[in-house]
């Protein structure tokens, strides 16, 4: 039963449409459904009918049925043939039927069925307009017949045998037009009703057609993901967009539990618990895990849909991938946590910054003044002790001024070839490493210096604080004693670090300085490098200002700082600094200062500083120089106006009131086109530092002033004069 019905649905059913070519489609299977149904139950009445008409010697009604019947099955086995050919031909064949069966069998017999049939059937396989053309050749077949019978030309027909129309004798026009009227009227009903009725299913399967292709555009292309699910979670259906999200192509994850793409399955039931409360949820978060075991955070809008008695039916949704989006979020977090900092940052370097400057000029007294007199005081003398405890005591606080201008981001002086390991050794054998462990008799600290190209640019005593600022901490972190692990290595970096969007790729210097301590709580992670932000004991590491002096001094070397700190087992703070190629420099022995001795030539002291140009003549004096001195730029220019002479400037770069350093220089050259200049500031090198370099500056001191520095910054300044 089933082979035959499967063989008849392959023979009705069109095998170049579908459903979606709408009307077309179903004109076609009508025609089919048409064309079987009257060749197997026209094959059935055809038996009969024949042999009636030959038993009654009506030949044209057996030759009728008999030419029908053989053109429906050919037509039924050509489905080549054009589709306009076969339609029209089983309507002209119920007309010519039903003429015959008119003629044959007179007015009152089945002729007139098959002639109402003949327009309905043309409304349904060719549309509207050749149901109209069927109607009037209708109408005009019934007005001819009426004139037959109105001429009495009826019995024409009675002589050849067709005896029915006899019956039709007695009025037999009214009879026909009562029969007409009825007959064209339901036809007309008929047709028009089947007509609209096609038209309407018709416009409706284009409009749903255009309506399904229209939604089955934005269902394949869009770029969120829609799913269907049953109560179970099993995937009913889903945008191909999936595949976007997660590797898995649509057709992989139709009929899959969709937990099957969640990176933790226990999402599932609270979904569907909200689901049940709420009866939709918006923005619901979770971790889709994708083919590649990739992680991506969707975020979910889903609906539960019920059927008509309430009950829960099956789960609709979006599931949107905002990866990109968090990612975003969290960098511009990050960004606004860094442009956050950065202003505390400034605005206490700005503060940090004036008040070096203005200490720098008071220790220049105490570090330089001590020096001098050290010079004149004979071998032996009782001061000597004293006047060394107070220049100690002014580098010890030119040092702390350093922090300070650390913290100011303009702590690094000059870049010197340093050896990192060799600061770390320096450093456990100084004064400060002793008094920091007496605080902390149970620590231990265990070296492992495993770096060969230890070499980098940089600042030996912003480095030794460094060291010393991040083993205080591992000390701190560990009160009841234990062990700091300090290492260094060689490693190439070419990945971005926790809080850096990049690196620049090269071979790198890594100190590790590792406890096992306490360990930093997540929250204070992010906060550790702040200025004065700390959990240390006030007073036991010199000038408080802690890691915000690491930060600074790493930024300043261009490295990198990396931190990870687990709460109850420790902290590891990485610090990356870039290697350094060059050949170290030979130290010069100036235990004596014969080499920087001058003969006479002119230096012109430009500081707004009484007591700088005091302190700065005094040691170019001691060291053979002429040194004159002015409160300005603008009296350094008239200086050069007035066609006095000098051999070198040292050259204050801020000056308040009045024009400032670089200025000073600019006028300076537009008299002195050669002069040569030394630079001097409390500050480290500048912009303006820079530009005034920049315009032949050759030399840059920082105050406070030593007979060293600023003998050797002269010296070769005008060495390289010679030498040119």
């Amino acid at each position: 039963m089933d082979t035959i019905k499967t063989l008849i649905q392959d023979r009705i059913i069109p095998s170049h449409l579908t459903p979606k070519d709408g009307i077309k489609y179903w004109q076609e299977r009508v025609l089919l459904t048409l064309l079987l149904s009257a060749s197997l139950l026209g094959f059935l009445a055809y038996i009969p009918s024949v042999y009636l008409s030959v038993k009654e010697s009506l030949w044209i009604v057996a030759v009728a049925d008999t030419l029908v019947l053989g053109i429906m099955v050919c037509l039924f086995f050509n489905p080549g043939l054009p589709y306009t050919v076969r339609a029209a031909s089983i309507p002209l064949l119920a007309y010519v039927l039903g003429l015959i069966l008119i003629f044959t069998l007179g007015p009152f017999g089945a002729g007139p069925v098959w002639l109402f049939f003949f327009p309905v059937l043309t409304a349904v396989l060719m549309g509207p307009r050749a149901s109209m053309l069927a109607l009037v050749l209708n109408g005009i077949t019934v007005l001819f017949m009426g004139l037959l019978i109105h001429w009495n030309k009826t019995e024409l027909m009675a002589q050849f045998g067709f005896k029915p129309w006899h019956i039709a004798a007695e009025n037999p026009v009214m009879k026909w037009v009562v029969i007409s009227a009825n007959f064209m009227l339901l036809n007309v009903l008929s047709s028009v009703c089947v007509t609209l009725v096609l038209n309407g299913l018709h416009n409706s399967l284009i409009s749903l057609s255009a309506s399904e292709k229209k939604y089955r555009q934005i269902f394949e292309n869009i770029l969120d993901v829609y799913f269907e699910t049953d109560l179970s979670g099993t995937v009913i259906e889903i945008s191909p967009s999936i595949f976007q999200v997660s590797s898995f192509t649509q057709k992989e994850t139709r009929g899959r539990p969709i937990t099957d793409l969640y990176a933790s399955s226990e999402k599932q039931p609270a979904l569907l618990k909200r689901l049940y409360a709420e009866g939709k949820v918006n923005g619901y978060e979770l971790a889709v895990k994708d083919k590649n075991g990739i992680i991506r955070v969707c975020s979910v809008n889903a609906k539960l849909m019920r059927n008509d008695l309430g009950e829960p039916e099956r789960v609709i949704g979006i599931l949107r991938d905002i990866s990109e989006q968090k990612a975003i979020a969290e960098k511009q977090k990050d960004l606004e946590e860094r442009l956050n900092r950065s202003k505390k940052m400034e605005a206490l370097g700005l503060l940090a910054g004036g008040v070096a400057h203005d200490l720098n000029n008071v220790l220049s007294g105490v570090v330089t003044y001590p020096e001098l007199l050290l010079m004149d005081l004979e071998e032996g003398s009782q001061m000597a002790q004293s006047l060394q405890v107070i220049q100690q005591s002014g580098i010890r606080a030119t040092e702390i001024v350093q922090d300070l201008l650390t913290l100011s981001r303009r702590g690094v002086i000059t870049r010197n070839l340093v050896d990192l390991n060799q600061i770390i050794q320096e450093f456990l054998r100084t004064p400060e490493y002793e008094k920091l462990f007496s605080f902390h008799p149970g620590m231990t600290v265990d070296t492992d210096l495993q770096a060969r190209s230890p070499r980098i640019k940089g600042s030996e005593i912003h480095l030794q604080k460094t060291v010393m600022n991040l083993i205080s901490n591992a000390a701190e972190a560990q009160p009841s004693g234990g062990q700091i692990r300090v290492t260094t290595r060689n490693i190439h970096l070419k990945t971005p670090l926790r809080g850096y969007d990049r690196v620049h790729p090269g071979d790198y210097l890594m100190l590790t300085v590792a406890d096992q301590g306490e360990g930093i709580a997540p929250e204070d992670l992010d906060r550790i490098f702040e200025p004065f932000f700390t959990k240390k004991v006030m007073g036991r590491s010199g000038t408080g200002l802690g890691m915000a002096v690491v930060w600074g001094t790493v930024q300043d070397h261009e490295g990198y700082i990396n931190v990870e700190s687990t709460p109850g087992k420790g902290t590891r703070f990485d610090l990356y600094f870039p290697i350094s190629d060059d050949a170290p420099e030979q130290t010069r022995d100036l235990q004596d200062l014969s080499a920087l001795m001058g003969n006479r030539e002119i230096i012109l002291i430009v500081d707004d500083v009484e007591s700088q140009r005091q302190i700065a003549s005094a040691a170019l004096e001691r060291l053979g120089y002429s040194p004159v001195s002015v409160p300005s730029g603008e009296a350094a220019v008239d200086y050069f106006k007035s066609g006095s002479q000098a051999d070198l400037v040292l050259l204050d770069m801020i000056m308040d009131p009045g024009i400032d350093g670089l200025e000073t220089f600019r006028r300076i050259r537009m008299h002195c086109p050669g002069i040569k200049a030394v630079i001097a500031s409390g500050f480290s090198r500048t912009r303006q530092v820079k530009a005034v370099m920049d315009l032949g500056a050759g030399q840059y001191i920082k105050k406070p002033y030593t007979i060293e520095n600023i003998g050797m910054a002269v010296k070769k300044e005008l060495a390289a004069g010679l030498d040119g």
